[in-house]
């Protein structure tokens, strides 16, 4: 009896080694509309072969209008409550980088319809103690820790805004003017992570009134990823959101 025992003991301890990890319970993140967020958005078009870096070795980037070139979106938003699941996060500022992938050639019966296709998170920028980063952890997306700031200043004539993002290594900042007419932004969106060991998913709809007419000079120091990629200054679009509010359902599996 001790021997057999002892090789059941074998066998259980070598079957849960096989067995994939279990996935984290879906999760939902809701802004209403009764505390609106704003948003501001920068993009630039480093080579596809930088992009790969970042999107890992499951996803590959989505070609832009350069040749040979895809693109890097880093979004900021400042918002003064949320709620996960039915707590509420108390007000929240993050830093978010994001490229535009291909259609994944399994997407685990998940749909993409906002014509704007697949995009991959690469990092995610905040206090690590933040429950909103703390949720994206728990979805295996990449997280660093980072105080971001995201201000406002009304111009005579634009919008003058400000992103700063400060890490243990380096710090940047975007200083933004946006002018023009607001649009109705609508989509429902599927951005992913990009651990190589699961999939890591936030979908759902998303809206805001929009401006896509800006201009931006970025400074940093130190290691950011404006350092790693040697990022222009001036990014190529600036855009402003308001009144952005958004439902995503965060999901993860194994591949």
């Amino acid at each position: 009896m001790v021997k057999s025992s002892g090789v059941m003991l074998a066998i259980s301890l070598l079957v849960a080694g096989l067995q994939p990890a279990s996935a984290t319970p879906s999760e939902t993140w809701v802004i209403s509309s009764k505390a609106a967020c704003q948003g501001l958005t920068v993009s630039w078009t480093p080579t596809l072969a930088n992009l790969q870096l970042l999107v890992g070795e499951r996803w590959h980037p989505a070609p832009g209008p350069v040749p040979g070139h895809g693109i890097l979106l880093l979004f900021a938003t400042s918002c003064p409550q949320s709620h996960i699941g039915n707590k509420e996060t108390g007000p929240f500022t993050i830093g978010v980088l994001i490229v535009p992938v291909e259609t994944p050639a399994d997407t685990h019966g998940v749909k993409q319809t906002n014509g704007h296709g697949w995009a991959v998170v690469a990092d995610v920028l905040g206090p690590h103690a933040n429950p909103v980063v703390q949720l994206f952890k728990r979805h295996a997306f990449a997280v660093t820790d980072a105080n971001v700031r995201l201000t406002m200043r009304m111009g005579a004539k634009d919008i003058e805004p400000t992103m700063s993002i400060v890490t243990p290594k380096g710090h940047m900042e975007v200083n933004a003017q946006v002018s023009g007419p607001a649009k109705n932004f609508d989509s429902v969106s599927a951005l992913a992570g990009n651990d190589p060991a699961i999939l890591s998913l936030f979908t759902g709809q998303e809206s805001a009134s929009r401006q896509e007419q800006g201009t931006a000079i970025i400074t940093s120091g130190g290691d950011t990823w404006v350092s790693r990629l040697g990022l222009d200054a001036k990014p190529t679009t600036v855009k402003l959101d308001q009144d952005f509010v958004w439902s995503f359902t965060f999901s993860d599996q194994p591949y």
